[in-house]
């Protein structure tokens, strides 16, 4: 029972605590709280402003690169495009594969939907696959025909994705191939016009940033924070696509028709170095450029000098005039077809007597240009050899351009003397020929051929245009150049051994030769083998189109002489181009001049 006090309340024994000391035990205890809250809230802060201003950019980065992505973004290659605006070669979109191998878990599986589309073995894109685990972007093909690229859109694998790329196509074919040249599967140029300006065609690639969802399929482009590219330049070429046409038909009928190995052909306008026409054949498809070799591909007009044999006969003729080692009407024996100066044995291939120059150059004989070089010398010969641009490359604009092989004149002796007149000792290539002959065609001044006419900007503005000709230096006099254009060479063709060249309706000009084709492997000359050449050009009074034409290895039993073989196929190429171009015809140019003058 309970003790009572003494004022009779009873007295606190055993566990009972005072109120008070509970309280402050209880404050205690909230406060520990209150404070472990309190240290919660403020690491809480500390890890969000950590978040916020010093883990933020890897964080934001980290998010940006799982929701978005980076692509290449292909510039369009320039158009290259003709004198008249016809395209040559143009670009395409075309769609390509990629993948993002980090993004893909079962591999083979993968790899078994998507190689049977792509006409690949499974195990050659698991490898693909692997190979690039490490990376967020692998190609694996390019350039896909429209059935493959439905098809994949499809099957919609995850990882896998399309992009547009830009395909280099050429709508014409074979047309003008050793011009233009062709672009590889990397998109560069290769050979020709498109190698040579690489640089203005191919533009700057540009990025895409596009937003992608959980399996890193494009979902739509980030247009604010992608690099479009800069698309590349036009080019406009001296070439006429109908003239082009003409030429190839042409060397192909003459190719046909003698059962030769090659053939080559050159049509400028001699007032402007303009190359109007340039084909060789065989040729090939740039849009399978593959499937041909090198040798077929190799623009030989400019790569492959050759020994030219009596078409350079009027080049010496001209020296002679200028440098009044002969008369036009001078009477010049050529010993009946055999001339014995000191060693040496020269021969005509029909015998010739008494013969005028004029009669020599149309006659074509060896014997009497072989005179007439022992009247120049070398030293005359050989500087306006130079100075007609042999030896030297003639700066058409094309890459692989030759040099030829004009020898020094250190080396020349008196063979050369006798040799280089009838073309011989010496290896030209067929643009330095046809350039040759334009500088006589254009009174005596040399001009740098060209095959470009103007460089346009992307939305075709004019960047860079090559209008009037571009003069490399004179050559001859006036009078020296016409009375060799619009006389000498006129007479090979209405006299000489030129006829088959010869129009109804237009005066033709021009020079044939049939050179031996030297041995490769040894010194001399390939048995029963020749080089069929015949140059020209129309009208013979106001020189427009000037054409070269060779036709190597001619099956001799058809003909080999160029008179036979070549002159005729440079006669259907000046016959339709003419009419084409629209050019009057000799005797209508001086009425129409005389309607201009009165009217």
């Amino acid at each position: 029972m309970k003790a009572l006090r003494g004022d009779g309340s009873a007295s606190r024994t055993g566990g009972e605590q005072p109120a008070s000391a509970v309280t402050s035990v209880r404050k205690t205890g909230a406060l520990a709280i209150f404070a472990l809250i309190f240290l919660a809230l403020a690491a809480l802060g500390v890890r969000v402003a950590l978040l916020e201003v010093v883990d933020r950019p890897r964080l934001l980065a980290w998010a940006d690169n799982q929701q978005t992505g980076e692509l290449p973004w292909s510039a369009r290659r320039g158009f290259i495009v003709d004198r008249r605006g016809r395209v040559l070669a143009g670009t395409r979109e075309q769609e390509s594969l990629f993948a993002d191998p980090s993004m893909i878990d079962d591999v083979p599986g993968a790899a078994r939907l998507v190689a049977p589309v792509l006409g690949l073995p499974p195990d050659q894109v698991s490898q693909t696959l692997r190979s690039r685990a490490n990376r967020r972007f692998a190609w694996l093909a390019r350039l896909l025909d429209e059935t493959q690229a439905a098809e994949l859109r499809r099957l919609r694998v995850p990882g896998f994705g399309l992009i547009q790329e830009c395909r280099r196509t050429y709508p014409s074919g074979s047309l003008a191939a050793h011009v233009l040249g062709f672009v590889g599967r990397d998109g560069i140029g290769l050979e020709g016009i498109e190698a040579r300006y690489e640089k203005h065609l191919a533009g700057v690639a540009g990025r895409r940033r596009i937003l992608r969802d959980a399996a890193r399929r494009a979902i739509c482009l980030l247009e604010d924070r992608s690099d479009p590219p800069r698309h590349g330049h036009h080019l406009v070429l001296t070439l006429d696509s109908v003239i082009q046409m003409y030429l190839e038909e042409a060397l192909a009928g003459g190719l046909a028709k003698f059962e030769a190995e090659s053939a080559l052909g050159i049509v400028m306008d001699p007032r402007t170095g303009d190359v109007l026409a340039l084909a060789c054949l065989p040729t090939y498809d740039p849009n399978a450029f593959n499937s041909a070799g090198p040798d077929t591909r190799r623009n030989r007009v400019l790569t492959d000098p050759v020994e030219p044999g009596s078409v350079f006969k009027p080049f010496v003729g001209c020296v002679a005039l200028a440098e009044r080692m002969v008369r036009l009407d001078e009477q010049i024996f050529c010993h009946n077809g055999l001339y014995v100066t000191g060693k040496r044995e020269l021969h005509d291939v029909r015998p010739h007597g008494w013969l005028t120059f004029e009669g020599i150059i149309a006659k074509s004989s060896n014997i009497g240009m072989a005179i007439v070089g022992q009247r120049l010398g070398n030293v005359r010969m050989h500087h306006y050899l130079k100075a007609f641009g042999f030896g030297e490359p003639t700066g058409v604009g094309l890459p692989g351009e030759s040099d030829g092989l004009l020898m020094p004149l250190s080396k020349w002796n008196s063979y050369s003397t006798t040799s280089v007149p009838m073309g011989q000792e010496l290896a030209i290539t067929p643009i330095q020929l046809i350039s040759a002959l334009c500088a006589i065609l254009n009174d005596g001044v040399l001009l740098r051929p060209r095959v470009v006419k103007a460089i346009l900007t992307a939305d075709g503005r004019p960047l860079e245009t090559f209008a009037g000709p571009q003069e490399r230096r004179r050559v001859l006099p006036v009078d020296v150049a016409r009375t060799m254009a619009r006389q000498v060479m006129v007479s090979v063709v209405t006299a000489g051994t030129g006829k088959q060249a010869a129009l109804a309706n237009y005066q033709v000009l021009g020079k044939t030769g049939t050179a031996q084709v030297p041995r490769r492997d040894r010194r001399g000359y390939e048995e029963d083998a020749y080089l069929s050449s015949f140059m020209g050009a129309a009208p013979a009074g106001d020189p427009r189109v000037a054409v070269l034409v060779m036709i190597r290895k001619p099956r001799s039993a058809l003909g080999y002489y160029g008179g036979r073989v070549t002159a005729p196929v440079a006669r259907e190429v000046l016959a339709k181009t003419l009419a084409y171009l629209k050019i009057p015809p000799d005797g209508e140019t001086e009425s129409l001049a005389l309607a201009d003058a009165d009217g």
